[in-house]
C-alpha cells in the first residue's frame, strides 16, 4: 500500500510471511454463546483446542487454569508440576523450574491475579473466569510457550532486531507485564545459542532450543 492508501499488491498469509501480520479472528469465530435459563443468560465459554493457547495472558498461567479446570475433584501442587514438567514438558524437570511453577499458582491463588484459582477440599480448582484475547497461538509440547514463538518469529525472518521481538511478546502476544521477560528470553536463546547477536540489536536465527526431555 502507497502513502494515498492504493493497494499495490497482496502478500498471501504464509509462513514465511507470518510476521508481517497480526491476523485477528472473524468475531463470529469465536462469538459468545449464550444459553437462556430460568435465571437468565449464561455465557458459554470459548473452545480453545489443544494445541493452542490465546493472546492477552501469561501462557503459563493460561496452562495452569486449563488443567485445573479439566480435573475433575482438583488438583495438588505436585499434580500442576507434573503435568507442565513430567506430562507436557514445557520445561525442564528441574529445582528451578518447579519454583517456577509454585510462583504461578501463588499468583494465582492469593497474588497479583488472586481468585483465577481457589481451594477446595484441600485442592486447587478455577475460580474466576481468565481473562484472554481471541487469537489463537500455536505451543509445541517439549517447548516453553515462549521459546517456541520467540525462534518461530525469528526463524522466519532469519533477521530480528531487538524492538521487534518485543513488540512480538508485549504487544502482539500479550504475554509479558513488562520488558524484562523479553529480555530474559533474549539473553536466553543467546546463551544457548539459538540466536545471536550480529550488529548492535539485531539478532540472527541459528537452532531451536533443545526439546524438553
Amino acid at each position: 500500500m502507497d502513502g494515498d492508501g492504493t493497494i499495490l499488491c497482496e502478500l498471501p498469509y504464509l509462513p514465511d510471511t507470518d510476521y508481517m501480520y497480526n491476523p485477528e479472528p472473524d468475531p463470529e469465530y469465536q462469538r459468545p454463546q449464550k444459553v437462556v435459563t430460568l435465571e437468565g443468560e449464561v455465557v458459554i465459554p470459548t473452545y480453545v483446542p489443544d494445541g493452542k493457547l490465546t493472546n492477552g495472558e501469561n501462557p503459563f498461567i493460561q496452562l495452569i487454569y486449563r488443567y485445573c479446570k479439566k480435573q475433575i475433584g482438583g488438583s495438588t501442587d505436585d499434580d500442576i508440576i507434573r503435568h507442565m514438567l513430567r506430562e507436557k514438558k514445557f520445561l525442564p524437570e528441574t529445582k528451578q523450574s518447579i519454583k517456577r511453577i509454585n510462583s504461578y499458582i501463588h499468583i494465582m491463588y492469593e497474588g497479583k491475579l488472586k481468585g483465577l484459582l481457589v481451594i477446595q477440599d484441600a485442592k486447587y480448582q478455577p475460580g474466576l473466569p481468565l481473562k484472554t484475547g481471541k487469537q489463537l497461538i500455536d505451543i509445541q509440547s517439549g517447548y516453553d510457550p515462549y521459546e517456541y514463538q520467540l525462534m518461530r518469529f525469528v526463524e522466519n525472518k532469519n533477521l530480528v532486531n531487538r524492538d521487534e521481538i518485543h513488540r512480538l511478546i508485549s504487544n502482539r502476544l500479550q504475554w509479558a507485564r513488562n520488558s524484562s521477560t523479553v529480555e530474559y528470553y533474549i539473553k536466553k536463546l543467546m546463551a544457548e545459542k539459538c540466536i545471536k547477536k550480529v550488529h548492535g540489536n539485531w539478532f540472527q536465527y541459528l537452532d531451536y532450543p533443545q526439546v524438553n526431555l
